[in-house]
């Protein structure tokens, strides 16, 4: 005799929310569960290790259409097929974390150096301008210059056009 289980007890069991578990349901993650003559859903023991997948690979940040080529490949391969590409989705992740980290690293030397630009060029705001309105060739208002001349001449260009003087 098949283990059934009720909704609540497998999200007991599996450590997850019921709501959970329809939202599985609904997005394809998890398949359509058997139901009872009077329409409950009915759930095994397989579905119990099917939500504990879904779950530990949402903690490793996994998206949906991953997770569910995860519970595909954990259906319809063998354990060994399974690690295999278990583990090329592993080694992406952890390359696109690589990255993510080498852009915040980036990001933060960029809020650093601009904090510090700041702290060492404190200016007398012009109380007649904005920081917008400020020239552009000695406001410092916005943080270093980047060397960039044709985008300053672009800026004057664009600041200095007849339909900005109206």
């Amino acid at each position: 005799m098949e283990l059934r289980l009720t909704i609540g007890r497998l999200a007991e069991l599996a450590g997850v929310p019921r709501k959970t578990i329809r939202y599985y349901e609904e997005v394809g993650v998890l398949p359509a569960p058997n139901r009872s003559d009077s329409g409950y859903r009915l759930y095994s023991g397989i579905d119990v290790r099917r939500v504990e997948l879904v779950r530990r690979a949402r903690a490793l940040d996994m998206g949906l259409a991953e997770v569910r080529q995860l519970v595909e490949w954990a259906t319809t391969g063998s354990c060994n097929d399974f690690q295999d590409r278990f583990r090329e989705v592993l080694d992406q992740k952890l390359a696109d974390v690589d990255q993510r980290i080498a852009d915040l690293e980036h990001l933060k030397g960029d809020l650093q150096r601009m904090g510090a630009h700041f702290a060492a060029s404190q200016q007398e705001a012009d109380a007649g301008h904005t920081v917008f309105e400020c020239s552009p060739e000695t406001c410092t208002c916005l943080g270093a210059k980047e060397e960039n001349p044709n985008q300053l001449q672009e800026v004057e260009l664009w600041l200095n056009r007849p339909e900005s003087k109206k």
